[in-house]
């Protein structure tokens, strides 16, 4: 098996039925703003918080790729 393709995500989640609302649900744990005020483990929660985001970045932006919305 090879690495998943743009069309692999698209599928995965917007065709699945649990797709959307599993993508919906880790937008909403982990696609908001990721800064956290204080000192240095405020510091590490938000590189945290900013990785977790990237990933859910990451899967949107193949979505999008698939349904030809970016190149």
């Amino acid at each position: 098996m090879g690495k998943p393709t743009d069309d692999d995500y698209q599928v995965l989640f917007e065709d699945c039925p649990a797709g959307p609302a599993i993508l919906e649900e880790l937008v909403y744990i982990y696609g908001r703003n990721p800064f956290v005020k204080g000192g240095h483990e405020a510091d590490r929660q938000t590189a945290y918080n900013a990785g977790a985001m990237a990933v859910v970045n990451y899967i949107i932006m193949r979505i999008n790729r698939a349904n030809g919305v970016i190149e």
